[in-house]
């Protein structure tokens, strides 16, 4: 029960700002249900990939979600996730203790930066912090989404927060397009990485099936009330839920 009123609150953050795959279901996994973070990762990755198909939808239904944009960063991303996974693993295989203080470590840095870079964008007149449209230099787009694929591999946190951020700097869209767009991606880039997770044991299914039981539901409500919610205060609010879990989560793990 637990685990799908969890799911539920995910699935919901997810539908309304494409962010949550995995900063927040991996850290709540390990601080609210102690789930190993070697199995946590894998877990939140596929929760996030299986949510993410169902709010997908709805997006591209309503055209808030720019194809190209998504595919170019996913020709990037999926590579990149492939190696991050593959090295998650493979540093767990190779010193378990070290690994289980480095990638917490990364997690915390992956959210803290995340938050501040959003905090700033808040407190900024103009959203974009550069005059500049990634979308005129294509050929940046899938190094961008080579960066954050490894990083979605490596620490499952990424998909959503990352590119969110990128590109809302650097990209004039309407922020709910935005959110498609990066939902869709995220879609894309969840299931790859999940997929090898899965595939070197890295996902506990039982907590999976119970976490989408609400979060499938969460995701497609978020999805059709995010375009009538104020963004600003909503991710003010949850930047902030963000940081008090994730010092939580410091203290628990260190």
């Amino acid at each position: 029960m637990e685990l799908s009123i969890l799911g539920l609150i995910l699935g919901l953050v997810i539908g309304v700002s494409g962010v949550g795959g995995g900063m927040l279901t991996t850290p709540a996994l390990t601080l609210l249900m102690g789930v190993p973070i070697a199995t946590a990762v894998g877990t939140s990755l596929l929760f996030s990939a299986i949510t993410k198909v169902f709010a997908s939808f709805i997006y591209i239904k309503r055209g808030l979600v720019c194809i190209r944009l998504a595919t170019l960063l996913a020709a990037g991303s999926i590579p990149g996730a492939l190696l991050g996974s593959y090295a998650f693993h493979y540093f767990f295989e190779l010193n378990p203790q070290i690994a289980s203080k480095v990638v917490p470590s990364f997690i915390l840095f992956m959210i803290f930066a995340s938050c501040c870079f959003s905090y700033y964008r808040m407190f900024t007149k103009n959203e974009k912090v550069i005059n500049f449209d990634i979308r005129n230099k294509p050929y940046l787009i899938p190094v961008i989404g080579f960066v954050v694929g490894f990083d979605i591999g490596f620490t499952s946190i990424g998909a959503g927060v990352i590119v969110a951020s990128i590109l809302l700097a650097l990209c004039p869209m309407n922020p709910s397009k935005i959110v498609g767009t990066d939902i869709v991606h995220g879609f894309i880039l969840s299931i790859f990485a999940g997929g090898i997770h899965y595939s070197l044991g890295g996902v506990d299914t039982g907590i999976l099936f119970l976490l989408l039981q609400g979060g499938i539901i969460g995701v497609v409500i978020g999805s059709l009330i995010s375009p009538y919610l104020p963004q600003k205060p909503f991710r003010f609010a949850l930047n902030s839920a963000v940081l008090a879990f994730a010092i939580m989560f410091a203290k628990k793990v260190f």
